[in-house]
């Protein structure tokens, strides 16, 4: 199996801690490695050998992934020329891929910035999902992950017909996928047993999802084929932004879901995630930085070892403190970051960004 890590994401829900060019995956935000070295040692028992990871990254992103994980040959990263979203990211992988091992080869494409507690645990759901697709080459597996907690930010698959099983993990037929439910409804779904988290992974035989792309995106498959047989970029800049459940895996004809309950996911995407992933004090406080807190409870409160955050009769809230920014937040509300680098864009500020 071939694995791919996807690390072109800006991760603005996590602003203004990551920026465009000091994004989410290079930052450790829940220990002392970067997210992205941490998915990289999560994997690495998998390898055979060092030519079967790949990263996929922004090209302007080259430089600071050399320096993270040195040991990754060149040849390896998968340069996306502009960010357009996982439909054309995953499709110009696929094509890079399929050069190099031909259309036949198992690619597990992975997320760069998740958190998995159990790492040996996952990497058997890897193996269990790759022996299925030998004999079922024409699925497209989506492991999923089981919910800990109701989240409206996700989508959740429910599990259908069981079409394979074990000790490492089971496989189902997708029955059903709701998309980022009200959070009574998450409450439901969860109490059901029935429905899990999509994680954002895929693994697939390649030429199972190049046919896709070639029959529902033809203008995609046909821009990052001629990119990865080293054609001109800027076609590239001008595809639509378009996730990849949205241009083929909504589509596919056969799509299951691998499921394990031996380990925790998530995929660190906001602010109160990462407070629920850190320990907290004995109020509940989750402190990372130079911080002086009085009668202060449930907040996550970050800031730079130069700069002091005093907080006073605070309760349930977000407090993040850059060099040159600063984020204060209502936990339930921020999942909503992006809006505020929304108005930034607007307002040309871009220096924020």
């Amino acid at each position: 199996m071939k694995i791919v890590i996807r690390a072109g994401g800006s991760g603005t829900r996590l602003w203004p801690v990551s920026r465009e060019n000091n994004p989410k995956q290079f930052q450790p935000l829940v220990g002392k490695n970067t997210l992205i070295r941490d998915t990289v040692n999560r994997v690495k028992p998998l390898l055979k050998n060092k030519e079967d990871l790949f990263v996929s990254l922004n090209k302007k992103m080259a430089g600071r992934l050399k320096r993270e994980i040195p040991e990754l040959p060149e040849r390896n990263m998968i340069l996306e020329p502009a960010g357009r979203n996982t439909g054309p990211a995953m499709c110009l992988e696929s094509c890079f891929l399929a050069r190099r091992f031909g259309e036949n080869a198992i690619v597990a494409s992975l997320p760069s910035d998740d958190y998995i507690s159990r790492a040996a645990d996952f990497r058997k759901m890897l193996r269990a999902t790759e022996k299925f697709l030998k004999k079922n080459s024409d699925y497209i597996v989506t492991p999923g992950a089981k919910p800990n907690y109701p989240d409206t930010g996700y989508s959740y698959i429910k599990i259908g017909k069981k079409l394979a099983g074990g000790k490492e993990a089971k496989i189902f037929k997708v029955g059903g996928w709701i998309e980022k439910p009200e959070i009574e409804r998450c409450k439901k779904l969860i109490k059901t047993g029935k429905y899990f988290y999509h994680a954002g992974m895929y693994v697939w035989k390649l030429k199972t999802v190049l046919d896709l792309f070639k029959k529902f995106q033809p203008k995609i498959y046909d821009v990052c084929q001629k990119l990865s047989a080293g054609g001109s970029a800027k076609n590239y800049a001008k595809l639509e932004k378009i996730s990849v459940e949205s241009a083929i895996t909504s589509r596919a004809p056969k799509i299951a879901i691998a499921v394990s309950e031996k380990f925790i996911w998530s995929d660190l995407g906001k602010w109160q995630i990462i407070s629920k992933m850190l320990s907290g004090d004995k109020n509940g406080n989750v402190i990372r930085g130079n911080v002086v807190s009085v009668d202060t409870k449930d907040c996550l409160i970050y800031s730079p070892k130069n700069k002091l955050v005093g907080t006073i009769g605070l309760d349930n809230l977000i407090i993040i403190l850059t060099e040159d920014a600063l984020l204060v937040s209502q936990k339930e509300n921020a999942g909503e970051v992006k809006k505020i680098v929304e108005e930034l864009n607007k307002k040309g500020l871009k220096k924020y960004l």
